[in-house]
């Protein structure tokens, strides 16, 4: 029998993970909510740029927990914890891109998901690209490794080329630098920290402490991408560290460089991908990077890659959640998650 699913918006990220539902084959699209008034009522496949596929978004949240559904994939462009922690006490597992194990929403909010999760007899999980499924992956490498001492992961991005650009506002991006913005992106980018502790329970790290690091880069001369300026002298791009630590051994280093296109001050390079380090015996270094598929260049949006590889962990997740115990799941408590084969 099929896991029956409900879509929680149809964003960039959202829309890719309708195409993933739809592909998948233990999972079914059974309804969708519509946040905007202008998508109400559309079927869910126009609007993710496919054949009609017989589902309209509603704005009704009442009638779409309602219906007879299993899980609902929340992307929304900002969360709202009481709706997640209605959608859980409604009875319907819930995975989203948003968070990992909502430590950094605070004592309160983590509480009340758990509590709702189990007045549901629901699991709530959460992933995405990063945070989220590359973390896990640098934590998998450490089992090839005889008593490592540390792990290193760095995302390095330029995001000049991403459409949701406007996005990084909340960052500070775009003004004049100040203290403020550190703070801002300590709590902004909070889920980050969260990867610390899905690596330590995987890798059984006693970690003691967890600190965060924050530089900005600025832009020399005006710049602008997907309608968003960047004056000369505002900041287009930030390196942020989380550093988990054992005692005094830092021994989970997590770093996010992100640029607004090139001759920053400073400028970090740019890997366009993922590096992972393992300090150990032996030591193991890898890359992972991301290809535009052949669809994604011939419709000139090649940076669309970035919205499959946050939705599909969180939806190939779902069978697993679904199976899982009431309340908050992380990968360190799930099995293998496994993707399918799906072809055209």
């Amino acid at each position: 029998m099929s896991i029956r699913v409900i879509q929680w918006t149809t964003g960039h990220v959202g829309r890719e993970a309708v195409k993933g539902i739809l592909r998948h084959p233990e999972l079914e699209l059974v309804g969708c909510y519509a946040w905007s008034d202008s998508k109400i009522g559309q079927d869910v496949g126009t609007l993710c740029g496919l054949a009609p596929v017989g589902i309209s978004a509603s704005g009704d949240i009442d009638a779409l927990l309602a219906i007879d559904a299993d899980c609902v994939c929340y992307m929304p462009t900002f969360p709202d914890i009481d709706e997640v922690e209605r959608i859980l006490a409604s009875g319907k597992n819930v995975v989203s891109s948003y968070f990992i194990n909502a430590r950094s929403w605070g004592n309160d909010v983590q509480s009340r998901l758990q509590k709702a999760a189990e007045t549901g007899n629901v699991s709530l999980f959460g992933s995405g690209i990063f945070p989220g499924f590359a973390n896990f992956v640098a934590a998998i490498m450490a089992q090839a490794s005889y008593g490592f001492k540390k792990i290193r992961f760095l995302e390095s991005v330029d995001l000049s080329h991403y459409e949701a650009f406007a996005n990084y506002a909340n960052l500070g991006w775009g003004q004049t630098p100040s203290d403020q913005w550190r703070d801002t992106s300590e709590q902004v980018l909070g889920t980050y920290s969260e990867c610390i502790d899905v690596i330590a329970s995987l890798l059984n790290v006693p970690v003691s402490g967890i600190r965060f690091e924050y530089e900005h880069a600025t832009t020399p001369n005006d710049r602008e991408f997907f309608g968003f300026p960047l004056p000369a002298g505002s900041i287009a791009g930030q390196k942020c560290r989380w550093i988990g630590s054992v005692g005094n051994n830092d021994v989970i280093e997590l770093e996010v460089v992100w640029n607004a296109g090139k001759g920053l001050e400073p400028e970090w390079p740019v890997r366009h991908g993922y590096t992972m380090e393992i300090d150990g015996d032996p030591q193991i270094h890898t890359r992972v990077k991301f290809i535009p598929s052949e669809s994604q260049m011939q419709g000139g949006r090649p940076a669309d890659l970035a919205n499959v590889v946050t939705a599909m962990p969180v939806i190939n997740a779902i069978p697993a959640v679904c199976a899982a115990a009431a309340g908050i799941q992380t990968y360190a408590d799930l099995p293998l998650i496994k993707p399918y084969y799906t072809p055209d």
